[in-house]
């Protein structure tokens, strides 16, 4: 499904209403403007950010050629479009639907942000800068998914280096201005972040108990020319993560430097000696924070166990596609946004 998505929409913003930053230099003169977007929130305590931004020469393209609306004064918005639409983002239509679903959003809008051509049969031509695409995979059960989440955060590697591992969650290329990949525990999430009705709550966190969370993030660079958003997608980037043993030497490459006393610490651990046996424990945690942070490794996990962990992650790609969920309870299908038909829409 899509996740997110961040783009100028070709409805007619010229009339929006906004506030505006100001830098301001001691004589009182104005340096520089520029226009803050406002936060909209739907019926579900869900938000998206809407301004205006220029429509581009591909949106005026599409128009021309396809009959899209298209504006000068374009409507720009950011955020969650399915969980604006159905309250959360557990499962939700096919990324296929962007058009309708960002249509819908549009159409939700409050008076005085809601554009005068929102109700308009005509599609909106797009721009997109960011697009997030997600899918479950299921495990089968809600421990496999943390253990998955940890052999792989110690385990795996992308062209960014090692992943970035805080609690359930796990990130490769966090910060890169073109793509990232996530992997998380969904049902975890469900219960930081509860979905407003309890018992609504309750039935997805059931649902998602023993299912890894798997995104992709694609900005503006990593979109361009790409065609219609899809979730297979998703399965051509999970291909450049790698899955290696841990040689000191590859560890070393690509990430932040230790403080010489943790650097012997983790040496000794690499070594296969158990360093938790010789440390104070407040000091062996204090390091092993440290480390997991710099690497993705929990040295409270020997060695020998953690390259063993490469063939319990079943992270091989054709293993994770199989085990993909592609259908949705039929107690859960009220919980579904069923959007109109849209055409294909290429960034």
């Amino acid at each position: 499904m899509l996740d997110w998505l961040t783009a100028r929409v070709g409805y007619d913003a010229s009339a929006l209403k906004l506030g505006e930053v100001l830098a301001v230099n001691p004589g009182g003169e104005i340096v520089w403007r520029k226009e803050r977007p406002v936060v909209v929130r739907g019926s579900y305590e869900s938000s998206v950010l809407v301004g205006r931004g220029s429509s581009t020469s591909d949106m005026r393209e599409s128009a021309e050629r396809s009959g899209f609306l298209v504006s000068s004064d374009s409507l720009w918005i950011s955020g969650n479009p399915v969980k604006f639409l159905q309250g959360h983002n557990v499962f939700g239509p096919p990324a296929s639907s962007l058009g309708s679903l960002i249509r819908s959003v549009i159409r939700k809008l409050p008076d005085g942000v809601k554009p005068p051509d929102a109700d308009s049969e005509l599609w909106a031509s797009m721009h997109a800068s960011r697009c997030d695409l997600n899918v479950m995979v299921d495990l089968e059960r809600h421990a496999s998914v943390h253990e998955w989440l940890r052999d792989v955060g110690s385990i795996s590697r992308t062209r960014h280096g090692r992943p970035m591992v805080s609690g359930a969650t796990v990130t490769w290329g966090k910060g890169s201005r073109r793509w990232s990949l996530v992997a998380y525990c969904k049902f975890c999430e469900l219960a930081a972040h509860p979905f407003a009705d309890v018992g609504i709550n309750e039935r997805l966190r059931e649902f998602v108990e023993g299912q890894v969370r798997l995104e992709v993030r694609l900005h503006g660079l990593e979109l361009k020319g790409r065609g219609v958003p899809d979730e297979s997608w998703l399965w051509e980037y999970f291909e450049r993560v790698e899955i290696g043993g841990l040689e000191m030497e590859s560890l070393k490459a690509g990430r932040p430097a230790l403080r010489p006393v943790v650097e012997l610490c983790f040496g000794e651990w690499m070594s296969g000696k158990d360093v938790g046996c010789v440390l104070p424990r407040r000091t062996f945690y204090k390091y092993r924070r440290e480390i997991i942070e710099s690497t993705g490794i929990d040295i409270s996990i020997p060695r020998c166990e953690q390259e063993l962990a490469v063939e319990k992650a079943h992270f091989d790609v054709e293993y994770l596609r199989q085990h993909e969920v592609k259908s949705i309870p039929e107690g859960l299908q009220q919980f579904l946004f069923r959007p109109d038909k849209c055409p294909a829409y290429s960034f």
